[in-house]
């Protein structure tokens, strides 16, 4: 196999092992109270663990670790915002994928508007947050709802009159 063809391969590999998910969080810290999240991981069994080597190796990027919880499963997981940004984006916007397209140019389109910190204007922030919402079946596995967090977010007029101190 060439180098070309082993870059298709492992893109099909990553639209059916693969994940762009962005977590939303709860921390008192922030100055929205939530913050955003995104990680990239792709999962394997341990017996083939080397194929998830070989795309790291390809995307210049990642770490590869045992799945917390699942001794016989391990992941390749890239989680700093740079590597995202530099490395993760540009390769799929080159190389696309099927499946997971969707989810991928929300993925990129909420983490390229948290690297400009576009995430500090709370209006924005809940329009990514929105974007998130639609991600990996529609939020069905988020541990908070989307209301939930926009009741604490505010009003937009609340949210002016809070940033007037």
């Amino acid at each position: 196999m060439n180098d070309e063809q082993l870059i298709y391969y492992l893109t099909g590999f990553t639209d059916g092992e693969g994940c762009f998910c962005i977590a939303v969080k709860n921390q008192k810290s922030a100055k929205v109270r939530w913050v955003l999240d995104p990680i990239f991981h792709v999962t394997q069994h341990a017996k083939n663990k080397d194929i998830l080597y070989q795309l790291q190796k390809i995307l210049g990027c990642g770490v590869v670790i045992k799945k917390y919880g699942q001794e016989d499963t391990m992941q390749l997981i890239v989680q700093s915002r740079r590597e995202l940004v530099d490395k993760i984006i540009p390769f799929f916007k080159k190389y696309k994928l099927i499946t997971k397209n969707k989810d991928f140019e929300i993925f990129a389109e909420v983490v390229e508007s948290l690297d400009q910190h576009k995430h500090a204007d709370k209006e924005e922030f809940k329009k990514l947050l929105a974007k998130v919402f639609t991600m990996n079946g529609e939020g069905k596995q988020r541990r908070y709802k989307l209301k939930d967090i926009l009741e604490t977010l505010g009003s937009s007029e609340t949210i002016r009159q809070s940033n007037n101190f």
